[in-house]
């Protein structure tokens, strides 16, 4: 992977999976002082869009290091980060549609589904994420010394 393959999946999770963070707490867990009020916080409106407008960009990330990096190590076999990276994978399509589908969802029902699964996923790839890049220094670091 290229520098700039590494910097803009790392910047681009980041982005996404911090705005995700904080439209989940401003959804969840903060009250509004306004009992009619449709928001918790003032900038949850722009959390989201801020979110929802990113996660192209980290889309695009992945399909970018998708044949150099992905497919590469798989077809290779290559063994360090091959339980977080497989993790990864398949949290992939339930994240990516389960966002798409809360998006376009006008049945309550169904935008409810399509939360919960986004909220699981989403937050099981973020910790997965961080066991991959803590393999993938480990590896580099062990390369360096033996």
């Amino acid at each position: 992977m290229s520098r700039f393959e590494l910097w803009l999946v790392h910047t681009s999770n980041l982005a996404v999976g911090g705005t995700g963070l904080i439209y989940a707490l401003m959804l969840y867990v903060l009250e509004s002082e306004d009992e009619f009020s449709v928001v918790n916080h003032p900038l949850q409106p722009q959390t989201q869009h801020l979110h929802v407008l990113l996660a192209p960009l980290f889309v695009f990330a992945l399909g970018l290091i998708w044949r150099r990096h992905i497919w590469s190590h798989w077809k290779k076999g290559v063994r360090s980060g091959r339980r977080s990276g497989t993790s990864l994978l398949f949290l992939l399509l339930p994240m990516v549609l389960s966002g798409y589908l809360l998006q376009v969802s006008v049945d309550p029902q169904w935008r409810q589904a399509w939360g919960i699964l986004h909220l699981a996923t989403s937050g099981i790839w973020i910790l997965a994420f961080l066991g991959h890049f803590v393999a993938g220094r480990r590896f580099r670091r062990d390369a360096r010394a033996g």
